[in-house]
């Protein structure tokens, strides 16, 4: 009986006992490097001194990493002054009429921004479906038989029953058929520069007040 009760009474302990939680840091840094080297030395066996060519070694590993830790922060200082020159110089955008790849077009005071599309191919038919920031299409043309290369397109910001689009941004899609095949379609978006914004992973213009297009997209500035 007393066996027993001893059994269960350290099965109990045993399953109350708290579990053991890791404390501390996962890497080190040059301070921690350096408190290891300090303590190392203080505690080492006088009779048996670290050998120069440990202590050498030891040294130089301290030196390359605190050289690397200053060239991190130099490249990052680089980094942050070259990010705010860009930024500076994408400034002088403004008001500029820029080209960059995308089907969007801006309505600004009832006028359409210039587009423009390049069939690859000549095409049998064409097909152009317009559609509004919701994803609704407020407008269609038939075009017919179109040549290959470049294209303007030209809509009057109506809607087939005659009334004028709200301002704002719109897409276009141009479906191009030759001989039953699919013929391939590269957009462009041309407008003005209106605005930059800088608070996204990309830095961005925003053209006629209502189409975003990112930095790295503009193709031409006119």
């Amino acid at each position: 009986m007393t066996t027993t009760a001893s059994t269960a009474s350290t099965t109990a302990s045993t399953s109350t006992t708290p579990a053991m939680k890791t404390v501390g840091k996962n890497t080190l840094d040059r301070n921690d490097f350096m408190k290891l080297f300090i303590t190392q030395m203080q505690n080492q066996d006088p009779l048996e001194p670290m050998k120069g060519t440990d202590m050498a070694t030891q040294l130089a590993q301290f030196s390359t990493l605190d050289s690397m830790q200053n060239m991190s922060n130099s490249m990052d200082q680089l980094l942050n002054y070259q990010t705010s020159q860009n930024n500076l110089q994408l400034l002088s955008l403004i008001g500029k009429t820029v080209q960059g790849k995308g089907s969007s077009m801006g309505v600004l005071n009832g006028a359409v921004t210039p587009t423009q599309y390049t069939l690859a191919n000549t095409a049998d038919s064409c097909q152009v479906n317009i559609y509004n920031a919701a994803g609704t299409m407020v407008d269609s043309m038939d075009l017919g038989p179109a040549s290959s290369g470049v294209h303007d397109l030209s809509w009057d910001g109506k809607m087939p029953n005659g009334t004028v689009v709200p301002d704002g941004e719109y897409t276009y899609t141009v479906t191009a058929m030759s001989n039953g095949q699919q013929v391939n379609v590269d957009y462009r978006t041309t407008g003005q520069v209106t605005g930059v914004n800088f608070s996204g992973s990309q830095a961005q213009v925003t053209v006629d007040n209502s189409v975003a297009m990112n930095v790295a997209d503009i193709l031409a500035v006119k």
